[in-house]
């Protein structure tokens, strides 16, 4: 067992704190919406369905790929990244679906503008995750 102790005397050996990237996108997401409510309520929600459209799936890949840890398990994390890649892929194709459906005020402009920004977060991740 990975105990405590063992984690301060090997650091090297924990597993990346990728939940961080979530986070940071879905502050991103919140902070780009907020910008753009001066544009008019349509643009906001416009960006925060874009945001949430890119953070939600990305989510599901940290959460689906990062179960799993240690050279015994090394199947099961590679077919849980391409499980969580899958469903990313999945869930973001469902998530253009709904809000083209379901929401007709929706700014095609500001929504697809937040979704790459916020792709564009995983450009940092070696940043967000360092070790300190």
């Amino acid at each position: 067992m990975f105990t405590s102790r063992n984690q301060a005397q090997y650091p090297h050996l924990q597993q990346p704190k990728m939940y961080r990237v979530v986070v940071a996108q879905l502050l991103a997401t919140l902070c780009l919406a907020l910008m753009v409510l001066p544009f008019g309520t349509s643009e906001a929600i416009s960006a925060l369905m874009g945001g949430l459209a890119c953070s939600v799936p990305n989510a599901f890949l940290v959460w689906s790929a990062f179960r799993y840890h240690g050279a015994r398990s090394a199947q099961k994390i590679a077919k849980s990244f391409y499980q969580g890649e899958a469903g990313k892929f999945g869930l973001t194709v469902l998530s253009f679906t709904l809000i083209f459906t379901l929401i007709p005020t929706v700014k095609p402009l500001p929504l697809f503008s937040t979704f790459v920004l916020i792709q564009a977060v995983n450009w940092f991740t070696p940043l967000i995750i360092r070790r300190r």
